[in-house]
């Protein structure tokens, strides 16, 4: 597991990814409802909008694609995207998801789990962001984990790491320890962020 000093060292790489992919979804993104922005070999950033306060905001998520399917972090804001990602990843990899993890219980984050859920693919909160969810009465994942959890499909490996109260209180990092990317969900935002 990285240790809360690693993650901040990898904070910088994370912030880094995050405003390079925005400024080149910023330059596709007029009018699009998902745009598909490749990172590294086999991780791809998707981005979705949904409108918040009157304002449109787009909401960040990873796939990444293995031999042995897709894993899919954070879902769809829009509605309307859940079907669009899957069938987007299956023509673009010729793979399916199999497995979707929700970072936090914000919409954002868990709005497709139930959709996902139907859909045959396993999904994933911890049990902290399933409470949340169950009070507010939010998507809830199929499987729950109580600590920090690595996920191994194909020759990825995912850790999952709890840094602390954050933008939520139960917000979680993923560490991709081999290819050395930290997906940093909401935790990570930009200085110029109006929504935190």
């Amino acid at each position: 597991m990285c240790s809360r000093r690693l993650l901040l060292q990898l904070i910088g790489i994370s912030i880094s990814l995050g405003l390079s992919s925005s400024m080149r979804v910023s330059a596709q993104s007029v009018g699009a409802k998902l745009v598909i922005t490749p990172i590294a070999k086999d991780f791809y950033v998707y981005t979705t909008y949904n409108t918040y306060k009157g304002t449109r905001f787009p909401a960040n998520g990873l796939y990444v694609v293995t031999s042995k399917g897709v894993l899919i972090i954070d879902t769809p804001w829009d509605t309307t995207q859940f079907q669009v990602l899957l069938d987007s990843i299956t023509i673009k990899h010729q793979q399916k998801a199999v497995i979707v993890l929700s970072t936090h219980f914000h919409e954002d984050r868990t709005g497709g789990l139930s959709f996902y859920r139907a859909a045959g693919i396993d999904t994933y909160t911890s049990v902290s962001t399933d409470s949340i969810s169950t009070i507010k009465k939010f998507p809830r994942a199929q499987y729950l984990f109580t600590r920090d959890t690595s996920f191994v499909l194909g020759a990825v490996t995912m850790q999952t790491f709890y840094p602390g109260s954050g933008h939520t209180s139960d917000n979680l990092v993923c560490w991709f320890p081999a290819q050395k990317i930290l997906y940093g969900g909401c935790l990570i935002k930009s200085t110029k962020d109006q929504t935190f």
